[in-house]
């Protein structure tokens, strides 16, 4: 075999990328000065990358197209890979910009598409901002990883000590490139094996009903999910226009320690409590409109990947539809709205039925895996994207530089103008906002409003001596839940 095929769901991310709707993830970071005064540079950023492609193959690599697109393309060893493509420079040597300036440049950068003729990444550095921190910009195509991969990617590039020594360079060389006919051949094949493995479960269905029965079943509920969602479309909303290539990434920092204690006291989920704060940021930018606040539905990406998958490439998410209860007063209710459908999901496995839906388009011809691709992210099916990525809960160092924050990157698909990355990262909550800047004007209001937000969720963590009462009750087995809040 040539290289790794791309599944139908990496490959949908090919498909739904055009010249406004880019399909990368990535991240804005900042980073504190090394404490002994040295500089971090674009040499030393690109030798410390290099050294440690050799746990990254999949960065040496470029996608090869079948003819005809017969099947999905394939991951080959991309034999002009040069880290200079890769590992560049937002401003000249020794140059020091504000960082307003590096917003600027971060933000023409996440407007610009990856080339798919290279891997499809790239890591952009300024090493000396006016406040004296260090900005970084990465970019990497989904079909490349999901959210969750893409963070242990940043690790993998990342240190978990400040004095971390320099990988030793590594003498690579690609393998040959597959010629047209053997790259036909190959799909050919793959496309017969998957025929092959599709009528051997039909054949195991037939020997095993039960077998049969379970699989029909999610097949089922998985149609009947979708269904209801196409049913019941998303509203209209100002966040589903028509949009171009240019983007911003805005952003706001939480302290995470009042969300935790919300999660604790309504018996919720860290996710359920920044999308109660995503709604009530939505709906306070509506009221600075002057408009009325209305639902809106929210895709929320579910990473599938299991422990033994982290160190994995690729795509392993699903999804689900969450109604943001953009138009209720009080962040109470919000939060037991969301909190609902969020217990709903999991009782009717709902991420798991779409998988079953999203591995079905694998057995699709070509045309049509484009078609059911683009009708996936059509705005008739949803508002927005709000994906929540846990980052890790110790520091990162970049060159003995430790990471202050970082501000996650969620692609746009046509006709959606904005999107909201959520990263945990030790103490603090970062919320991301991904927006085209033309489409949605008001994306600068955006950080304003999620700190309103914040403070607004954060107010229904218990008081201290609330908390003391409530651990008391939890050890005598009389725990009260909060106001409006089922027991479990």
């Amino acid at each position: 075999m040539t290289g790794t095929r791309l599944t139908a769901l990496d490959g949908s991310f090919l498909r739904v990328e055009s010249p406004a709707a880019h399909m990368h993830v990535g991240w804005k970071g900042f980073f504190a000065p090394r404490s002994d005064g040295r500089p971090v540079t674009v040499a030393a950023l690109r030798s410390s990358i290099d050294g440690r492609l050799r746990h990254a193959p999949r960065f040496r690599q470029r996608l090869a197209f079948p003819p005809a697109a017969i099947a999905e393309p394939v991951w080959v060893d991309d034999a002009h890979f040069d880290i200079g493509d890769h590992v560049l420079a937002l401003a000249e040597p020794g140059e020091t910009i504000t960082r307003t300036r590096f917003d600027e440049l971060a933000d023409r950068a996440l407007s610009q598409q990856l080339a798919r003729g290279r891997p499809l990444w790239r890591v952009l550095l300024a090493p000396h901002l006016d406040d004296g921190t260090i900005g970084l910009v990465m970019q990497v195509h989904h079909a490349m990883v999901d959210g969750k991969s893409a963070v242990e990617l940043a690790l993998l590039l990342l240190d978990i000590s400040a004095d971390q020594p320099l990988p030793a360079p590594e003498d690579w060389r690609a393998a040959p490139a597959p010629s047209p006919t053997r790259l036909a051949l190959e799909a050919l094949a793959d496309r017969g094996g998957e025929s092959l493995r599709f009528a051997g479960g039909l054949a195991r269905m037939a020997v095993n009903p039960g077998r049969g029965i379970r699989l029909a079943d999610t097949l089922r509920r998985a149609a009947m999910s979708v269904g209801d969602d196409v049913l019941r479309p998303a509203p209209s909303s100002f966040v589903n226009v028509p949009i171009g290539p240019r983007r911003t990434l805005v952003h706001h920092t939480a302290n995470i320690g009042p969300l935790l204690a919300v999660k604790h006291r309504f018996g919720a989920t860290l996710n359920d409590v920044a999308l109660t704060v995503v709604a009530g940021a939505l709906r306070r930018l509506v009221q600075d409109a002057g408009g009325c606040p209305e639902p809106l539905r929210a895709m929320v990406p579910v990473s599938l990947r299991g422990v033994e998958e982290t160190a994995s490439l690729g795509n392993r998410i699903s999804f689900v539809f969450v109604d943001l209860p953009v138009d209720r007063t009080h962040p109470v209710d919000r939060l037991l709205a969301v909190r609902a459908a969020s217990l709903g999901f999991k009782r009717e496995d709902t991420a798991h039925s779409h998988e079953a839906l999203i591995d079905a388009i694998g057995f699709l011809p070509g045309p049509l895996r484009g078609t059911a691709a683009r009708l996936a992210v059509r705005s008739k099916l949803f508002n927005l994207t709000v994906s929540n990525v846990p980052g890790p809960r110790q520091p990162v160092f970049l060159l003995g530089a430790e990471m202050i924050e970082a501000v996650p990157v969620v692609p746009l698909a046509d006709d959606h103008a904005l999107s909201v990355g959520i990263f945990s990262y030790g103490p603090k909550l970062v919320f991301g906002c991904y927006a085209d800047p033309v489409a949605l004007p008001a994306v600068g209001e955006l950080p304003g409003a999620l700190a309103e937000a914040v403070v607004e969720v954060g107010r229904l963590a218990p008081r201290p001596a609330a908390r003391s009462r409530a651990r008391a009750r939890r050890r005598r087995g009389t725990e009260v839940p909060a106001r409006g809040v089922a027991a479990e």
